[in-house]
């Protein structure tokens, strides 16, 4: 026999997809400029060929252990006297171009060892010494943005999938959605049914605080399928990743209160025929994340909005046997928006001086982080290290 818990228990599998918040109470003090500003971090899976997107032309062994994989430099888009972007990725040319893009060299981690598990281990946890770990460096982030103000959703992940290390929290729940549909529950049958039960039961003890929870919930997501419907001052790509740029602009737009975004591109494990599908890739990259900055800006928002590009690691200097690329170390990272401090940072590549084949590791990813958690978003970082001056 089905009892009210069981309906609870029902309705809140059901919106397992939705924002289970923190809590409901006001705010004792107003916001601070700073508790506008939005962090989206775009994850690169499979190891991205750092070499092959900023292009350090000017060095003859970038060409000597590139025979089939070095690009044209007369096709490159200029950056400085010595580096060029990837072809294809002429939207990104011109953003870095007006100063809103910073090109970190040489990013990873100490003792990389170029497996993609500890490496995602170690980016997600923000700690190289004890990467198995079940809080991630923005689930840390979003507890403390929970903590003070518990009336929002801190963090979202865009895409839908099981939710990454990089979002774990210790008292923060963050829904993982594939796109905007995710959103909408007023079309479904079964969840008007699921809504109707758990909003419906007598509130009596821990039954009434998680009735009271899926009602937030609930809400919620109204509100966000909402934002998600609001036009677009920009045209974006066909792809699925510029599709998951395009809901973040929607709900950074609508003032929704998310301050954490998280999405992936993946497919850059190239060990065979790098070429086409690297450059296919840097493509969608380049011109998602045009689209998404220029819609920010149209909207009055690009200053609100900081966007981190990495990977797990950067591929071997030296192309295979198979027209592809190995797993390898160091490799540049992109901080984008209205806020950040374009140019280059750190050390760049010197391919006559490697480490076991590899771009060695100049600037500790936790640096980067320390410029996001404190500087950009005034919050307490995960490490001491001193933080890059990426952003105003």
């Amino acid at each position: 026999m089905n009892t009210r818990r069981q309906f609870l228990i029902d309705g809140l599998r059901v919106s397992a997809a939705l924002p289970f918040l923190a809590g409901t109470g006001p705010r004792l003090f107003p916001r601070e400029a700073r508790e506008e500003r939005v962090l989206v971090v775009v994850q690169l899976t499979g190891g991205n060929d750092g070499l092959n997107m900023v292009v350090p032309h000017r060095q003859d062994a970038y060409f000597r252990l590139r025979p089939t994989l070095s690009q044209d430099p007369r096709k490159l888009h200029p950056l400085d006297g010595d580096h060029g972007l990837h072809p294809s990725m002429g939207g990104l040319a011109e953003l870095y171009g007006e100063g809103l893009v910073a090109v970190v060299h040489g990013v990873g981690y100490p003792g990389a060892d170029r497996s993609h598990f500890r490496s995602m281990e170690v980016w997600h946890t923000g700690d190289p010494d004890h990467p198995a770990g079940d809080v991630g460096w923005l689930g840390r982030l979003a507890d403390q943005v929970a903590a003070e103000d518990a009336t929002g959703l801190p963090a979202l992940q865009i895409g839908g999938g099981s939710l990454p290390l990089a979002l774990w929290a210790r008292s923060t729940f963050t829904p993982s959605v594939r796109d905007a549909s995710g959103f909408r529950l007023e079309g479904s049958a079964r969840f008007a049914k699921a809504r109707g039960r758990v909003l419906g039961i007598e509130r009596r003890g821990t039954e009434a605080f998680l009735a009271e929870a899926a009602r937030v919930s609930y809400d919620a997501a109204e509100r966000m399928a909402r934002s998600a419907d609001r036009p677009s001052k920009v045209e974006y790509p066909g792809s699925g990743f510029a599709r998951g740029l395009r809901l973040i602009a929607r709900l950074v737009e609508s003032r929704f209160g998310t301050r954490i975004f998280h999405i992936e591109l993946g497919g850059f494990d190239t060990h065979s025929r790098q070429a086409p599908a690297h450059a296919d890739l840097l493509r969608t990259l380049s011109s998602a994340l045009t689209a998404f900055l220029r819609d920010l800006e149209a909207s009055g928002v690009a200053g609100d909005v900081a966007t981190l590009v990495f990977s797990e690691f950067g591929r071997r200097v030296q192309e295979n046997g198979s027209r592809g690329t190995d797993h390898g170390q160091g490799a540049p990272v992109f901080v984008l928006g209205g806020g950040v401090r374009g140019g280059m940072y750190g050390t760049p590549p010197d391919l006559t001086h490697l480490v076991e084949g590899d771009v060695p590791t100049t600037t500790d990813f936790r640096s980067v982080y320390a410029a996001l958690e404190k500087d950009w978003l005034g919050l307490t970082p995960s490490s001491s290290l001193r933080a890059l001056p990426l952003v105003t």
